[in-house]
């Protein structure tokens, strides 16, 4: 009896012991399935093939960069101006590629005709921006979707901030943001057949200024010093000015002048978020600006852009975008 009795709670043991482990496993699978799909460089949408890569564009050297633009299809977008039936939203593949020894995050921002506007991702809900954790000499093509857009022509401009999470304010960091901290994939749009460009009412706000400046610059007081870093309190004002000249040297050159404070855009003016300039050669235009800080402590990232001739058709000639330094703005109670 006794032999009999142990062999029942021996088994019984094993069986136990069994279904912990299947319940362990059954466990462990959500948790496996929820890693891959927070793994935000993998896409459900994808291209036909990626084996014309090496035609894409490519940085090389420091930078470490490979960025172009298919078409659904898998074509090279070669051309920068496309045409789409009224109604109809405007889907590309970006093709991002990591190609340095380290692992990088990447933040996607969409600006239609100077706009920040929300987009779609593989599908997803629309967002005002995207981040893609990307390894150490991955390329990636990522899905974006741009919503339909009213008839007429329209500027189509992605921002890509590299390593946006770096909150450093260290200055040497700060300097090295100076030309290369943003990527840009710049297109045009004409949207049922109509690409008439809109009227441009230049703001040409400012002081005009003869100085020799190309690009955007930004600084705190009334000089050309760079301006790196700067502490602020709790929903301060922080006042500070943007420079603005004519690089290219051309007369009647037109420009769009943005500004992103934490990758969102914000009002230069009290009722503005984007000025339209047209500078003659060697103009510059100086503009004493503010902005409220935010009521959360952290560094905030402020970044101005100049987008070289809003409202035309593009080509490869005339897409030309423009960034100041990232200045890291230390806000604390």
């Amino acid at each position: 009896m006794r032999k009999i009795t142990l062999g029942i709670i021996l088994c019984l043991l094993v069986l136990l012991i069994a279904c912990s482990k299947q319940t362990e496993i059954k466990e462990a699978e959500p948790t496996t399935l929820q890693d891959s799909s927070m793994d935000t460089s993998i896409f459900k949408e994808k291209i036909p093939s990626t084996a014309n890569r090496d035609s894409l564009p490519f940085a090389e050297g420091a930078n470490g960069i490979s960025l172009g633009l298919y078409n659904p299809d898998g074509n090279i977008e070669t051309e920068f101006h496309f045409q789409v039936e009224k109604g109809e939203s405007v889907k590309k593949f970006i093709s991002l590629g990591n190609m340095i020894k380290k692992d990088r995050l990447y933040k996607i921002i969409l600006l239609v005709d100077y706009q920040q506007m929300p987009f779609i991702v593989d599908g997803g809900k629309p967002s005002l921006d995207f981040d893609v954790q990307m390894k150490a000499g991955q390329t990636v093509e990522i899905p974006v979707e741009i919503p339909p857009l009213p008839e007429g022509l329209h500027d189509i401009l992605f921002v890509i901030a590299k390593y946006p999470d770096d909150k450093s304010l260290d200055e040497e960091f700060r300097k090295k943001t100076d030309l290369n901290h943003l990527l840009f994939q710049r297109f045009s749009v004409s949207v049922g057949g109509k690409d008439t460009p809109t009227k441009t009412q230049f703001d040409n706000i400012g002081e005009l200024e003869d100085k020799n400046l190309g690009g955007v610059f930004l600084s705190k007081n009334d000089d050309y010093r760079r301006w790196l870093t700067e502490n602020v309190g709790l929903n301060e004002k922080l006042r500070y000015i943007v420079h603005i000249g004519n690089s290219v040297r051309k007369k009647d050159q037109t420009y769009a002048l943005v500004i992103l404070s934490d990758w969102k855009q914000v009002n230069i003016t009290k009722d503005k978020n984007v000025l339209f300039y047209k500078l003659q050669e060697d103009n510059a235009y100086s503009l004493k600006t503010e902005l409220t800080a935010p009521d959360q402590e952290g560094v905030y990232d402020l970044t101005a852009l100049l987008i070289s001739n809003p409202f035309q058709k593009l080509d490869m000639y005339n897409r030309d975008t423009e960034a100041s330094i990232r200045v890291g703005v230390n806000v604390k109670n």
